[in-house]
């Protein structure tokens, strides 16, 4: 009788394990998130306008002392886009966030994950209508996102669709992977 109380007691719990299954606790929990957005150049528009991008809260921002961007917009003589990581534009009071940026070669479509390798924080991107940047955006600080992961980095990759020299503004498409360390541009959930 014991026996069979155990055994039963041993089926029990394995349904209740496998019905709170997370067999993976480093698993992807969000999709990717793709926006259409348009951008002010920093040159030659008022500051109250939005010259900067924030990935992970997929909005564009104003490029104050507060640092809520983490890549900045300019145009150059060329009627290129120029991209800042946010460091070289203002230093925060709580200190910089780590953002690289990287030209990747290809059609936004072609580029399915993030490139590994060096994403140089310290330089800006020059970039034609049409060519790609990757955004690699640290979050790990105390209170961000990606703070209790074992890599605090956000993944971005933004296309420059249309560069206005007239209206000062550069129209963009971005894929986000809000999942920590992951650096799929898939269309919905990540595997890796």
């Amino acid at each position: 009788m014991n026996l069979r109380k155990l055994a039963l007691g041993a089926i029990a719990a394995s349904f209740i394990f496998a019905g709170c299954d997370n067999s993976n606790p480093f698993a992807a929990q969000l999709p990717t998130a793709q926006d259409v957005f348009t951008i002010f150049a920093l040159t030659g528009t008022p500051p109250a306008y939005p010259s900067g991008l924030n990935t992970y809260g997929r909005s564009p921002s104003r490029v104050d002392g507060n640092a809520s961007f983490d890549v900045a917009f300019d145009i150059n003589s060329d009627g290129n886009a120029i991209l800042y990581p946010v460091k070289l534009v203002v230093s925060s009071v709580s200190g910089d966030r780590i953002v690289g940026l990287r030209l990747v070669p290809g059609t936004f479509a072609a580029i399915t994950e993030a490139p590994t390798g060096t994403y140089p924080a310290d330089s800006a991107v020059v970039a034609s209508k049409g060519q790609v940047v990757v955004v690699e955006a640290n979050r790990g600080f105390s209170g961000d996102v990606c703070s209790f992961s074992l890599s605090p980095n956000i993944y971005t990759k933004i296309l420059v669709d249309s560069i206005d020299v007239k209206s000062h503004t550069i129209t963009i498409q971005t894929v986000m992977d809000p999942n920590c360390g992951f650096r799929s541009f898939a269309t919905g959930i990540p595997s890796k």
